[in-house]
């Protein structure tokens, strides 16, 4: 016996169903499709109408067809990352650090052969911390500094909205922080014998640094803009081009020796030059450092460690350890959003005076 007369009802999907009335089982069915694809379902109602609105909310629409995510190269994910945090204005020495760290991990990865980021696994990053110490000599804290940019690009990849990866291999990869000894810090002694007898060149710089508190970075960038000889006060200011550290102005009050190593440099846009007249250079100035330590027979030291004899000799010729560490724009849990002392610059004047009177007492 053939099925009663039917109706033709489209489900929500656009799916075409045979709506009919079983008399024997008094049931309305809903069909489609033909043969061994035939599906009938029962529709649990009485009436014709009633039938046909619940085929309409009975079908739902066809899942879109799931689209194979195409595979991405490391190098293609690092290139992305890489042009993300330049346009969200991150300095671009930063950039360069995590340009390097992310080719190092490049390099990591085709000495594995692997390409595809999702041929990585846990295995494939818990050895490059091997990798970098063993293989290409850095620094542990290299080695750490690196782990933590790496995991940050996967963080960023993994982000489903930007179809980069599927998943982030690096959610298990457990990077302790090295425990490594303090930087050592200059004596009075030692920085009176760099500040005469290394290189011509470098003796400004190592002045400057020394009693001043500045980041070797922020030396480099120093322009005459910035030096106020008449109220004796160095201004370390963001630049369209270059940021310091913590992103904010502050001013340092002039040390004596730092006021006669200003005057004698030569003029120009930048206060410091190279050793042959060019833009100062970070790693230039370390290697020469270090090389001169060595002729010296000087215990070898790095351009930071001006820093800490800076604050630590102000510290122990009276100056309190605020108006110190806002001077060479240190922060701390406390002072994580204030830079600028409290005073001001001329204040700042007096204080620096006052300790160099107290230093020379001593």
């Amino acid at each position: 016996m053939g099925n009663p007369k039917s109706i033709k009802v489209f489900g929500r999907s656009g799916r075409e169903y045979r709506v009919y009335f079983n008399p024997q089982r008094k049931q309305w069915y809903a069909a489609c499709g033909t043969g061994k694809d035939r599906v009938r379902r029962t529709l649990g109602v009485s009436t014709r109408p009633e039938a046909e609105a619940k085929v309409k909310e009975l079908d739902s629409p066809p899942e879109a067809p799931r689209v194979q995510a195409e595979r991405k190269c490391w190098s293609e994910i690092q290139k992305l990352y890489l042009e993300n945090k330049t346009s969200q204005g991150k300095a671009s020495k930063t950039v360069s650090r995590y340009k390097a760290a992310l080719e190092a991990f490049s390099r990591h990865l085709k000495k594995c052969g692997i390409t595809y980021a999702d041929e990585m696994t846990l295995t494939t990053l818990e050895s490059y911390t091997v990798y970098r110490t063993k293989s290409e000599k850095a620094d542990v804290k290299t080695a750490y500094t690196d782990a933590l940019v790496i995991k940050n690009a996967f963080k960023w990849a993994s982000r489903p909205a930007r179809a980069l990866m599927t998943r982030n291999p690096a959610l298990d990869w457990e990077t302790s922080k090295p425990v490594k000894p303090k930087r050592r810090m200059y004596t009075t002694e030692e920085v009176c014998k760099l500040e005469t007898e290394v290189r011509p060149w470098l003796r400004p710089v190592v002045t400057i640094l020394a009693w001043s508190g500045m980041r070797i970075g922020e030396l480099v960038n120093l322009r005459w803009s910035d030096v106020d000889l008449k109220n004796e006060v160095i201004h370390v200011r963001v630049q369209d081009d270059w940021k310091p550290k913590g992103r904010r102005d502050r001013v340092i009050p002039m040390h004596p020796k730092v006021q006669a190593a200003l005057r004698a440099a030569r003029v120009g846009q930048y206060v410091i030059s190279g050793g042959h007249g060019g833009r100062l250079k970070e790693s230039w100035c370390l290697e020469c450092l270090k090389q001169d330590q060595e002729r010296l027979k000087l215990p070898e030291g790095d351009l930071h460690g001006f820093r800490r004899f800076f604050a630590t000799t102000m510290m122990k010729a009276g100056v309190d350890t605020n108006t110190v560490r806002e001077w060479g724009g240190w922060k701390s849990l406390e002072t994580m959003l204030r830079y600028l002392a409290d005073g001001t610059p001329a204040e700042g004047v007096q204080a620096m005076k006052a300790a160099v009177l107290r230093l020379a007492v001593s």
